[in-house]
């Protein structure tokens, strides 16, 4: 009978501590969801569009006009279908919680990163938000700081879809 009791308080003890660290990797695991992507990474992601037009955003959740491009992007990703226009997100924000909650709540329906520090220098980036717009050759052929509104961007991706 003292055995069954010892065994009943291990399988208790086990179970208890299978949950918590469950319950604890489960948290950590969401908050660390966003991958953090080095110049090469983006370099990759870019030539991964060739056949698309590549779109890349960079910005920020603390950033208004940022903010306010979002819904731009995001009406834009809905217009052309996955095979002609890839759109990557890279927030440059140092608080990826943050980072995060900002595409939450603007339900993002494109992949979005976070930028790792030799981004900022690889790619120029001194005011956000920042776009840049390749062909689907992956030539750069748009270089944009400052929002950019749906129709203008619908407007070039439809000319250099023409071209292809």
């Amino acid at each position: 009978m003292h055995c069954m009791n010892i065994a009943k308080s291990v399988l208790r003890f086990v179970v208890c501590f299978v949950v918590a660290f469950a319950v604890v990797h489960i948290s950590v695991g969401d908050a660390c969801a966003m991958e953090r992507v080095t110049s090469t990474d983006v370099v990759k992601l870019i030539g991964s569009g060739k056949g698309k037009v590549t779109v890349v955003n960079f910005w920020a959740s603390w950033c208004p006009p940022c903010r306010e491009e979002m819904p731009e992007l995001k009406k834009t990703r809905n217009a052309f279908p996955a095979d002609q226009l890839k759109i990557i997100g890279i927030s440059v924000d140092e608080n990826a919680t943050a980072a995060e909650e900002a595409v939450n709540e603007f339900a993002l329906n494109y992949p979005v990163y976070l930028a790792a520090p030799d981004v900022y220098e690889t790619f120029g980036i001194q005011s956000i938000p920042r776009l840049l717009v390749y062909d689907t050759n992956g030539k750069l052929v748009a270089d944009q700081e400052g929002a950019v509104a749906f129709s203008d961007l619908k407007k070039l991706i439809e000319k250099l879809l023409k071209g292809k």
